[in-house]
């Protein structure tokens, strides 16, 4: 898999104040280092509202907002680790709220490398002590070495 991912991707503690607050947040990160478009975080958003990514996962709920690829220069991954959970609908069920801590920002150049990434973060955080051990990374450098091993990043 050939995603970019560094510490100005990966937030510990992000503070966001709702679903769409978290995804501009890591959309900006992934603007700034010329991996997507400008318009990257309205087309994920507008997305999220149509397609919501939120994943009643155990022990802890996860998120993996996403637009198409048109808005993407480069394969990427932003990763906020939330310091208070939001609200992000669930995918199977989008009347239920689920409260996210990790969110987990795609961003593929191509649909089948989209379908990879999410096929891959699902095998991974279907683990749930895999998922409290992403929580618990001491900070974005910890997080960004756990995250390429864990997904046998090739970067």
């Amino acid at each position: 898999m050939m995603l970019q991912l560094n510490q100005d991707t990966v937030f510990i503690n992000l503070q966001a104040q709702d679903c769409l607050s978290a995804i501009n947040k890591l959309a900006k990160s992934l603007f700034e280092q010329g991996f997507v478009t400008a318009d990257y975080g309205n087309m994920t958003c507008r997305r999220e509202e149509i397609h919501p990514t939120g994943l009643p996962t155990s022990p802890i709920c996860i998120a993996f907002p996403h637009a198409d690829c048109e808005g993407v220069i480069q394969s990427a991954l932003a990763v906020g680790i939330l310091e208070q959970p939001v609200k992000f609908r669930n995918m199977a069920d989008p009347d239920e709220q689920l409260d996210v801590h990790i969110v987990i920002m795609m961003a593929n150049s191509n649909p089948t490398e989209q379908i990879d990434t999410l096929r891959n973060l699902a095998e991974l955080f279907g683990e749930g002590e895999k998922l409290v051990e992403l929580q618990y990374q001491p900070d974005s450098e910890a997080a960004v070495n756990w995250l390429k091993r864990e997904l046998r990043l090739d970067i």
